[in-house]
């Protein structure tokens, strides 16, 4: 027997050896020690338990204590994060339990602001974009309206020009030529500004040559110059490449801006203008650009805001010489945008040079020289040329015919798309002037109606853009619709002529 030792001792004092062996005696016996033995494992069941329960108390304890500690540094963090977005904002949270219930209904108020606000946000965005739409629209608009008359006062010009006028008449049509192109000048000022702004600047990759861009934009200024009595020389580098590829126009733009500033504000002297091979490479050329004047200088308090917007070197600068004020601000934005920038230098009273750099990729071509000139009328015969012009204006319309006369061209005339498209049907043409805004069928209609005819004649017929706007995207849409060039109005006549001869000529070798 495993009794508990008190009362294993009891028994055997008290209890007669006999008893030991009595039956029942036994069975009782046996009863109560199983009963300490049921004891005795419970009692170690219970010690088992309290000491697990003990050791999961500590570590839930110590979980909940770690748990409060990263609750306490979160709502810390979060105070001082609020606070460092709003230093103006006093929190009025305790350090109670309820902290993190204040700081969430805090945040929550501040998110349900933030999303006000964005939808605020989002509404602004949406009408400054309207706006930017109706700019743009306006600006096509009056674009095309104010071009439109211009095309004709600028052509009729050059050609009573060109018609032996009497000497007080020449000297009335030179001043009706100066003054049309300069209101031309201040209206591609305000577009080329409009565009820059909208971030709407795409430049093109073509071949050119860069000694007879140049030489043009001479000759372009050159009657303003020899009236001023001042001279405009180029020095241009003979390790020039013969052709780069670039953006010609832009180019242009950016050394007419500069050579017409020096000329205007030069009384005396000369012009010079100055392209230097920087440096050479396999696929590039770095070329230097310098226009020097001896004109009327900049003040060394105005220098550093000449290329602001709208802004010139002096009150009276406008009055007197004329201009918006954008050239300059236009010429820094698209260097800008090709990567480059531009220098001054200035005394007052001894003149200015202007200096940048541009590299251009190298052109494989070896193009022919296409020095330009003023005079139209010593340009070749375009004799045996036939082309149909798609123009509404009449007025356009006679001028239009007048220079064909002038190059021995013949031509039809339709007045909307619908007359073009049967002419072009029952005629052959050497190629089309398709103005883009006529009735009935306008220009992108018409040339989608000629481009789906039957026949390659039909798909390679040159047809040349007139457009009065110089909005890009119209450009673009010209080429989209199977239009293969473009001549903005007011057309110059060098130009016109140049590309009916290059269609045409294109047209006969097909």
């Amino acid at each position: 027997m495993e009794y508990h030792h008190l009362l294993d001792k009891q028994i055997k004092k008290m209890l007669p050896a006999q008893y030991l062996e009595d039956e029942t005696i036994l069975q009782f016996l046996g009863a109560i020690n199983n009963s300490f033995k049921n004891f005795d494992k419970s009692i170690k069941l219970a010690d088992h338990a309290f000491n697990v329960s003990e050791r999961e108390y500590v570590a839930v304890t110590d979980n909940l204590k770690l748990q409060n500690e990263i609750k306490q540094r979160s709502i810390s963090q979060l105070k001082d994060a609020i606070k460092a977005l709003n230093p103006d904002t006093e929190l009025n949270i305790s350090d109670s339990d309820d902290d993190l219930i204040h700081i969430i209904s805090f945040l929550h108020e501040r998110i349900a602001k933030a999303k006000e606000l964005e939808v605020a946000l989002i509404h602004s965005k949406e009408l400054a974009e309207k706006a930017a739409m109706a700019k743009a629209q306006f600006l096509s608009i009056m674009s095309h309206e104010i071009r439109t008359p211009m095309n004709a006062v600028i052509g009729f010009t050059h050609l009573l020009i060109h018609q032996d006028p009497k000497p007080e008449q020449m000297e009335f049509l030179n001043f009706l030529k100066f003054s049309a192109e300069n209101l031309l000048v201040l209206i591609n000022d305000i577009l080329d500004f409009s565009k820059i702004e909208a971030g709407r600047v795409e430049f093109e990759s073509v071949d050119f040559s860069l000694t007879d861009l140049i030489k043009n934009i001479r000759l372009a200024l050159l009657q303003k110059a020899n009236e001023k009595n001042i001279q405009i020389k180029l020095m241009m580098d003979q390790d020039l490449p013969n052709a780069i590829i670039g953006d010609p126009v832009r180019l242009g733009q950016i050394l007419t801006n500069l050579m017409s500033n020096a000329v205007k504000f030069t009384h005396k002297g000369k012009v010079t203008v100055t392209a230097t091979l920087a440096s050479s490479a396999k696929d590039s050329s770095t070329i230097d650009f310098e226009i020097a004047d001896t004109g009327i200088g900049i003040t060394p308090d105005k220098i550093d805001h000449i290329f602001e917007s709208f802004s010139q070197a002096s009150s009276d600068t406008t009055r007197k010489y004329g201009g918006t004020g954008l050239g300059l601000t236009i010429t820094k934005r698209l260097l800008q945008l090709l990567g480059s920038d531009i220098t001054v230098e200035s005394e007052y009273g001894k003149g200015s040079v202007f200096n940048f750099s541009l590299t251009f990729k190298n052109s494989r071509k070896q193009l022919a020289s296409t020095a330009d000139s003023d005079e139209f009328y010593r340009l070749k015969s375009l004799k045996g040329t036939k082309l149909l012009i798609a123009e509404d204006n009449q007025i356009n319309v006679i001028l239009a015919k007048q220079f064909m006369k002038q190059w021995e061209v013949e031509c039809d005339v339709a007045e909307n798309g619908e007359i073009a498209l049967m002419l072009v049907k029952t005629h052959d043409y050497d190629m089309i002037l398709m103005d883009l805004q006529m009735p009935e069928m306008d220009g992108y209609q018409t040339t989608r109606a000629i481009r789906e005819l039957p026949g390659d004649k039909y798909k390679n017929l040159p047809i040349i853009a007139l457009t009065a706007s110089a909005m890009l995207d119209i450009q673009d849409m010209a080429f989209t619709v199977g239009m293969n060039d473009y001549v903005s109005k007011p057309f110059n006549p060098n130009e016109l002529h140049r590309k009916i001869d290059l269609y045409s000529r294109q047209n006969e070798s097909v």
